[in-house]
C-alpha cells in the first residue's frame, strides 16, 4: 500500500476515534457546564436526590443503585435521548414509553384507567355500591337540614365516549357490569341529586362541530367544558334557588397546532415526550363572556373531586366569577387546589375541621369521572356521615367485640399481620381498622 494511502487511512481512524470520544464526553460536559439549552421532559417525575455516602449503605447495597439513578437523571442531553427513544418506539411499535398510555385508532391516546372502568374491571359489587349511595343519601339529607344542597356530577370516560377508537390490545375480557351502570341505578333508587353528563356527551357528539375529547388529551375539551357548564350551573341554580351571574359564548377560536392548545387539551401527548407530536384535531375555544355580578348571587360552594373539576377554573374562570370567594376545591379530598392561596388555612384537607368547612355552604359538589367511581366520594361520604351520625356507646362496644373475634382467629391474625406489615402499622391498629370497617357496614 502506498505510504500516502496508509497515512490517510490512519488519519481517518484517528478522526473517527476522536469523534467517538467527543460524543462520549459531550454528555459529561453538558452536565458540568451546559453548552446548549435543553427543554426539560414533560410530565411528573419524582426527584432523585444524591444519596449520602456511608459504609452501612455500601454494605446494604443501597448507595450504588441510588447514585446510579441520581446520575442518570442529571446526565447531559438526557431529554434529547429520551425523546429520541420514545419517538422510535412510537414509530416502530405504535406504543408509548409512558405507563398506562396507549395509542388507539387514528392515534387517539387513551389511559388504562378509563379503559378498565369502561370494561367493568374495577367493579365494586352491587352491595358495596348500594351501601355507599344509601350513605350518600343520608349525607345529602343531613346537609339539606343545614341549608346546604348536594350534587354529584359524573364525568364520562374517554373510552366510553369513543369505544370504536380503543386499541385492540386493551379490550380483552369484557365484564357485563360496571361501576357506572350500578351507580346510576343506585343514585336513582336512593333519590340522590346527580348530573350524569355521559348521555349528554353521546348526544352532543353526533352533532358537535368540534371534538368533545382531544386526540392527545385525557379530559373533556375546552369546548366540551362550556357545554357542561351551561347545564351544570343552571342545575345548581335550580337546587339553590339562587340567581347566578349570567354567561354566554360569543364566537370561537380554533386551534390546529400543539402550541395553540389550552390547558389539558394535550396532556397525554405532552407526557409521551416525543420529538414530533401527532397533529392534534382542530380544537375549539368559545369566547365565554360573563355578565355583571352586581345584583346577582354568588354561592358558597365546596367542590370535592378529581381533575375533571379543574376544567371550570383552568379553561375558563367559572369558579372565580360565579362562586363566592370563600368557596374551595378539594382535589381528591386531599389537598386544597383552588383558590391557589388560602392565607392562614392549611392546604391539607386532613388538617381542616369538616364541621367548620361545611358550615354556611350553599352547595357541596362532588365530581368524579367514570374511572374514579370505585373511589366513590374520595372518603368525603364516610367522613361526612361520621360527622352527622357519630358513633354511639353501643357502636363502640360492638367494635371491641369484632376486634376480639379478629385477634382470636389464628387465620385472621395471619392475614392481618401481613396487611399491617405492608402498611407499617401495628397488628392491633390493623385489627381496630378492620373492626371499624365491619361495624360501619353493620350499622
Amino acid at each position: 500500500m502506498p505510504q500516502s494511502a496508509s497515512s490517510t487511512s490512519q488519519l481517518g481512524k484517528q478522526l473517527l476515534f476522536g469523534l467517538l470520544l467527543l460524543l462520549l464526553a459531550l454528555p459529561a460536559v453538558q452536565t458540568a457546564r451546559p453548552l446548549v439549552s435543553v427543554t426539560p421532559l414533560d410530565g411528573f417525575t419524582e426527584p432523585v436526590p444524591k444519596p449520602e455516602f456511608s459504609w452501612d449503605a455500601i454494605q446494604a447495597n443501597t448507595y450504588q443503585p441510588m447514585l446510579e439513578r441520581h446520575v442518570e437523571t442529571k446526565i447531559g442531553f438526557r431529554p434529547w435521548l429520551v425523546r429520541t427513544r420514545n419517538q422510535l418506539v412510537y414509530w416502530l411499535f405504535k406504543e408509548t414509553k409512558v405507563y398506562g398510555i396507549f395509542p388507539g385508532k387514528d392515534d387517539v391516546l387513551f389511559q388504562q384507567g378509563p379503559i378498565n372502568a369502561y370494561l367493568g374491571r374495577l367493579f365494586l359489587g352491587e352491595d358495596e355500591i348500594n351501601f355507599r349511595l344509601r350513605r350518600l343519601r343520608r349525607v345529602q339529607d343531613s346537609l339539606q337540614a343545614h341549608g346546604t344542597q348536594l350534587l354529584f356530577l359524573i364525568a364520562p370516560g374517554k373510552a366510553r365516549i369513543f369505544p370504536d377508537m380503543l386499541p385492540d390490545t386493551c379490550t380483552g375480557v369484557w365484564q357485563k357490569r360496571s361501576n357506572y351502570d350500578a351507580c346510576i341505578e343506585a343514585l336513582r333508587r336512593n333519590n340522590v341529586n346527580f348530573l350524569d353528563t355521559t348521555p349528554l356527551f353521546l348526544r352532543w357528539q353526533k352533532a358537535s362541530p368540534y371534538p368533545l375529547f382531544p386526540r392527545g388529551g385525557a379530559h373533556w375539551s375546552g369546548y366540551a367544558t362550556t357545554l357542561v357548564a351551561d347545564t351544570l350551573f343552571r342545575r345548581l341554580e335550580q337546587l339553590t334557588h339562587l340567581d347566578f351571574p349570567d354567561f354566554s359564548s360569543r364566537g370561537v377560536t380554533v386551534a390546529t397546532e400543539d402550541a395553540q392548545l389550552r390547558y389539558t387539551d394535550n396532556d397525554l401527548m405532552a407526557a409521551c415526550n416525543l420529538i414530533w407530536n401527532v397533529r392534534p384535531y382542530p380544537m375549539a375555544y368559545p369566547n365565554v363572556v360573563f355578565g355583571p355580578g352586581q345584583h346577582k348571587q354568588h354561592p358558597n360552594v365546596l367542590i370535592i373531586g378529581d381533575s375533571f373539576s379543574q376544567s371550570f377554573y383552568g379553561f375558563y374562570p367559572y369558579y372565580q366569577t360565579l362562586f363566592d370567594p370563600r368557596s374551595r376545591f378539594w382535589f381528591y379530598n386531599e389537598d386544597v387546589y383552588w383558590p391557589t392561596e388560602t392565607p392562614g388555612e392549611s392546604r391539607r384537607v386532613s388538617d381542616l375541621n369538616l364541621k367548620e368547612q361545611l358550615a354556611g355552604r350553599n352547595v357541596v359538589l362532588l365530581v368524579a369521572m367514570e374511572e374514579n367511581l370505585h373511589k366513590l366520594g374520595f372518603g368525603f361520604i364516610d367522613n361526612a356521615f361520621q360527622q352527622f351520625c357519630p358513633l354511639t356507646a353501643k357502636d363502640s362496644v360492638r367494635i371491641q367485640e369484632i376486634e376480639k373475634d379478629i385477634l382470636g382467629s389464628e387465620e385472621w391474625r395471619q392475614r392481618l399481620s401481613e396487611k399491617a406489615q405492608a402498611r407499617g402499622i401495628s397488628l392491633e391498629e390493623a385489627a381496630h381498622n378492620d373492626a371499624m370497617y365491619m361495624q360501619d357496614r353493620e350499622r
